[in-house]
């Protein structure tokens, strides 16, 4: 149970102030009456109070001394002015002073007492806003400084990142080069056996210089070293290229690939390389996650001052919980199908990111089971003919 809330009653009139300490100590308050103005500071200054009820006109020291330092003290203490001369220009100054409220005599006890509760009401409130929006301002200062350090380590791992990536893609590099040497039968004729070790080899190394590069494309996007080359773009010849470097793959498969392009699909700003790595992407996880005979389709369309590519495929799908995550970095869905095709997870992530980067936006659309449906915009070519040239743009 909460201490009493302690009030100071000064009032040089014995019989008003008798009343006034005796309803308030029934009331259930702690009071303190007190004749004289000076022992009214005296006592502000060395204890606690709550609430201070006193005559304006005091014989030693004035009312509004007192509430001037009660304030001072405790700038959420009620202080409330008495007089038996009103005049509107004395309510106005002791208002003005941060008087809660100012009662003509004879005070009416009820009305007194009725004020103090709403006053000390008004103050638990106060003090509970103070208190919690000091908590919420220690909660956001916190949450600043660990914002700033998980920025810093955040930093410092895309820094890692970057600098192990360019250390392994020389030796990689090297690799899949000498590779391709042998199988050429550069150095000297090689026999069967050897021919598919080295395949093997050279599969390896390109896989997992795939990896590398999508770890260093992601570290580059983190700490905004990625700078697009914008430029106007066919998106039809993009697409169609891919079409050709994606019918072997499909074909070992008998995967067919369709392309449907719009009526005069006008030409996008953009950094044509980026949204080939993007749409190869995209037409790569859709042959994976497809059976084989299986169909793929890239769309294109213009929406207003947008162009809408979709890649289509009616393969193994996505369920809808994992749908949310599916573009976090290092994030794969669980499954043999996923477990077998590999990767780090970072395909969608750098895709999502590039997309967003060119101003446009990227989603899904799915039915477990029947196949995925990835979607995203780019951004039209202006039509006035400075837009020719290249422009750089760099992430943020």
């Amino acid at each position: 149970m909460s201490a009493p809330s302690i009030i100071v009653i000064v009032e040089a009139e014995a019989s008003t102030r008798a009343t006034l300490c005796g309803i308030l100590k029934y009331a259930g308050y702690r009071v303190i009456g007190l004749k004289k103005g000076a022992d009214a500071l005296k006592t502000i200054l060395r204890s606690p109070f709550d609430a201070v009820i006193t005559d304006i006109k005091l014989p030693d020291v004035g009312g509004i001394e007192i509430l001037e330092l009660a304030k001072e003290i405790n700038p959420d203490a009620a202080v409330i002015i008495m007089t038996d001369c009103a005049s509107v220009e004395t309510a106005v100054d002791a208002v003005n002073q941060g008087a809660y409220a100012y009662f003509v005599k004879p005070v009416n006890p009820d009305e007194m007492k009725t004020a103090i509760v709403n006053a000390l009401k008004q103050q638990r409130l106060s003090l509970e806003n103070k208190r919690l929006v000091e908590s919420l301002q220690r909660s956001n200062r916190l949450l600043f400084e660990a914002n700033e350090e998980l920025k810093k380590a955040n930093g410092l791992k895309s820094e890692f990142m970057a600098a192990m990536s360019h250390e392994l893609r020389t030796p990689l590099n090297v690799i899949i080069g000498f590779s391709q040497l042998m199988l050429d039968g550069v150095p000297r004729e090689i026999n069967e056996e050897q021919r598919q070790c080295l395949k093997d080899i050279l599969s390896s190394g390109e896989h997992l210089l795939h990896l590398v590069n999508d770890v260093l494309d992601l570290s580059k996007i983190e700490s905004g070293k990625m700078e697009l080359k914008l430029r106007n773009t066919d998106l039809t010849d993009v697409i169609e290229s891919l079409r050709r470097t994606m019918m072997p793959m499909l074909a070992q498969r008998q995967q067919s690939f369709d392309v449907k392009l719009g009526k005069r699909l006008p030409l996008v700003h953009v950094d044509e390389a980026r949204v080939r790595q993007v749409l190869l992407n995209l037409l790569s996880n859709a042959s994976k996650f497809t059976p084989d005979r299986g169909k793929l389709e890239v769309r294109a369309v213009r929406e207003g001052d947008w162009c809408q590519v979709s890649v289509i495929d009616n393969g193994i799908g996505i369920e809808k919980v994992d749908q949310e995550r599916i573009f976090e970095a290092f994030d794969r869905v669980d499954n043999p199908v996923t477990r077998e095709a590999g990767g780090t997870g970072l395909g969608l992530t750098i895709a999502k990111q590039i997309i967003e980067m060119h101003g446009g936006r990227i989603w899904v659309e799915n039915e477990y089971g029947k196949g995925s449906k990835f979607t995203f915009t780019l951004p039209l070519a202006p039509t006035v003919s400075h837009a020719q040239g290249e422009e750089r743009v760099g992430s943020k």
